[in-house]
C-alpha cells in the first residue's frame, strides 16, 4: 500500500500557497504520486475490509476531486488543498450516514456521521427516542467509554425533544459527527494509519447501523 509522506504534506502546503490551475498542471505528477495514489490505496483497502466483514450491506465508495466546484469558489482558488473519501451503505449518498477520512495540510480527520442535507436522520432519531431510548443510551455509554472519537455537529438553540441527560446533547443536534482529528505525525505517514482507521470504523459500526436502520418518523 502506498502511504502518505512528509513530501505529501509539503505538496499540500505548496498547493494552498500556489492555488492556480497553471501551478497544479506543472505539479500534477507530484499530486498523483504523493496525494492521489495513497488516498486511493487507503480508501480501497477500507472498502475491501467493509465488503468482507459487513457483507450484508451494499457498500459504496467516493473519493473527492482535486478541482473545486466552479460554482462554489467564493473567492478561493480552483483547487482543493485536501482530499477526502466517504463510505456508505444501503442508500443514496445524501440520504444515509457515512464514514469519512480527510487529509489536509494541518493534519487529518476521520469518523462517521450525517450532515445538514441528511437532517431527516436526526428527525427519525428523535422520534425513536420518544418510543425507546434504551438502544441509544447503550451507544452513548459506548462512546463515553473511549477517548478516540468525540460527538460533534451543530446543535439547535432550543431543545427539540427532552430525553435523558446522557442523550440530550445527541437529541439537540441538527446533524452529528463522531469524529477524530489529529495533527500530522508518525501515524499518518505509515501503514499503521490503515489499521487505526479499520479498528476505528469497526468501533463505530454499531452507531452506523443504528442510524442507518432508523424507521421513518411517521412509522410506528
Amino acid at each position: 500500500m502506498t502511504t502518505y509522506s512528509e513530501k505529501t504534506v509539503e505538496f499540500l502546503w505548496s498547493l494552498r500557497l500556489n492555488n492556480s490551475r497553471e501551478w497544479f498542471q506543472a505539479h500534477k505528477a507530484e499530486y498523483e504520486t504523493l496525494m492521489l495514489q495513497p488516498t486511493k490505496d487507503l480508501a480501497n483497502a477500507l472498502f475491501a475490509h467493509f465488503m468482507e466483514k459487513y457483507p450484508k450491506h451494499d457498500w459504496n465508495l467516493h473519493i473527492s476531486r482535486i478541482y473545486r466546484d466552479a460554482r462554489r469558489l467564493h473567492g478561493r482558488g480552483p483547487m482543493n488543498d485536501h482530499l477526502w473519501f466517504s463510505l456508505w451503505a444501503d442508500g443514496e449518498e445524501r440520504s444515509v450516514p457515512a464514514f469519512w477520512f480527510s487529509f489536509f495540510p494541518e493534519g487529518w480527520d476521520c469518523g462517521m456521521g450525517c450532515w445538514p442535507e441528511r437532517s431527516a436522520i436526526m428527525d427519525r432519531f428523535r422520534a425513536r427516542l420518544r418510543l425507546d431510548s434504551g438502544p441509544a443510551e447503550r451507544l452513548a455509554r459506548r462512546l463515553r467509554g473511549q477517548n478516540v472519537f468525540t460527538l460533534g455537529g451543530q446543535s439547535y438553540k432550543k431543545q427539540k425533544v427532552q430525553t435523558t441527560p446522557l442523550l440530550q446533547s445527541w437529541a439537540d443536534k441538527k446533524y452529528f459527527t463522531l469524529e477524530c482529528s489529529r495533527d500530522h505525525g508518525e501515524l499518518d505517514l505509515s501503514e499503521n494509519l490503515f489499521a487505526f482507521l479499520r479498528d476505528g470504523f469497526d468501533f463505530l459500526m454499531p452507531f452506523y447501523e443504528f442510524f442507518l436502520t432508523l424507521p421513518d418518523a411517521n412509522e410506528p
